[in-house]
């Protein structure tokens, strides 16, 4: 199921999300992280993970050194990489989980896809309430009013695809905007997809004069893994 922060039509019948299940991952991508409690953008891929060895694996492949960054959290180590773009097998458009999250202190206190309820399952089907422009929409969440987008993509390495399953945690409301068309793409292949994932650096001026910069993620659908792997590769 797909966002529908673009589709407000009252008379669309709401459709009941099925949980999903994937072996347990062993790495995550980050686009950024805290610096002193205020969030910072980074440039290159930021990967966190439990395992040592996994860490030391994505060190190698995508330079960076391997620190320990929260004792506290399973994913307790910290690869600051080199790299900013890397080829990825997405299993499928089913496998990408995007949805709209408030969170609270002990967990989220809405959870929708744009124009129904997620959850608690009482609620789960139930229109949500959110504002129908994607403006409002940006407004409310930065005020902390309403869900900001939550979009969890399941991905291998393909340079490393035996490490394990990795996911990428996206909140940019532009990837938020643009995951429909990945979604389509990866839905055309048909299966097993290599991508490429990169931190994609967007630069423009407002006609009063200011300039916006900022950075989000993006996936590029490259083909069918199988047909990859099948020809001789790098």
């Amino acid at each position: 199921m797909a966002l529908r922060i673009f589709d407000t039509d009252p008379d669309a019948k709401p459709k009941k999300r099925e949980k999903k299940t994937y072996e347990e991952y062993a790495f995550q991508f980050r686009t950024g992280r805290a610096v002193n409690g205020r969030p910072v953008s980074l440039a290159k891929w930021r990967v966190l993970a439990g395992d040592p060895k996994v860490a030391e694996a994505i060190s190698l492949l995508m330079g960076g050194t391997v620190e320990e960054w929260d004792p506290t959290k399973e994913m307790n180590l910290e690869i600051l990489t080199d790299t900013d773009s890397v080829e990825i097998v997405i299993p499928g458009p089913d496998a990408i989980e995007d949805k709209l999250i408030l969170w609270g202190r002990s967990g989220p206190i809405h959870e929708c896809d744009g124009e129904f309820f997620l959850s608690p399952p009482e609620d789960a089907g139930k229109p949500c309430g959110c504002p129908r422009s994607l403006k409002e929409r940006k407004n409310a969440a930065k005020a902390g009013r309403g869900p900001s987008p939550a979009i969890t993509v399941p991905f291998r390495l393909a340079h490393d695809y035996d490490l394990g399953l990795g996911k990428l945690l996206a909140t940019s409301w532009k990837f938020a905007e643009t995951v429909h068309e990945v979604k389509n793409d990866l839905a055309a292949v048909g299966e097993e997809a290599l991508c490429r994932l990169s931190i994609e650096l967007v630069e423009f001026d407002l006609p009063d004069g200011e300039h916006v910069k900022y950075r989000k993620p993006r996936i590029d659908v490259l083909g069918s893994w199988n047909d990859a792997i099948a020809e001789p590769r790098d």
